[in-house]
């Protein structure tokens, strides 16, 4: 079972290369219960400022899991920060054992950093 967020579709790219039908997090934040049971379970995000988005956060705070193997994997595309370790430990306050962290570099595509206008000029 993986699940994701993704704001530009890099998480979601990623989530699909995992398992070929991802779960979205804002579908389920809909969903009154939250417990979710299986062999494996994964989070895929982007790291917003060096953390998880808040609403992975308050998914994490708010679900149960049983497994016996959670992992996170988190998508960036300048810095990550140590996003990864920053991850785990917000996992562990709320009671969840990470197995595995990691990031993956993606295309920068946090459009704040670039100038849309310079953008078009070099097509």
């Amino acid at each position: 079972m993986v699940f994701y967020f993704t704001g530009t579709g890099n998480s979601l790219y990623v989530a699909k290369q995992i398992e070929e039908n991802p779960v979205s997090i804002l579908q389920v934040m809909r969903q009154k219960n939250r417990e979710f049971s299986d062999e494996c379970i994964g989070i895929v995000a982007p790291i917003y400022s060096h953390e998880m988005p808040p609403l992975v956060q308050d998914f994490l705070r708010q679900s149960v899991f049983h497994t016996n193997y959670f992992y996170l994997v988190l998508t960036y595309g300048s810095q990550h920060g140590g996003a990864a370790e920053l991850a785990r430990k917000f996992c562990e306050d709320c009671g969840i054992v990470v197995r595995y962290s990691n990031v993956i570099l993606m295309a920068d595509n946090w459009l704040p950093d670039f100038d849309m206008d310079e953008e078009k000029k070099g097509r």
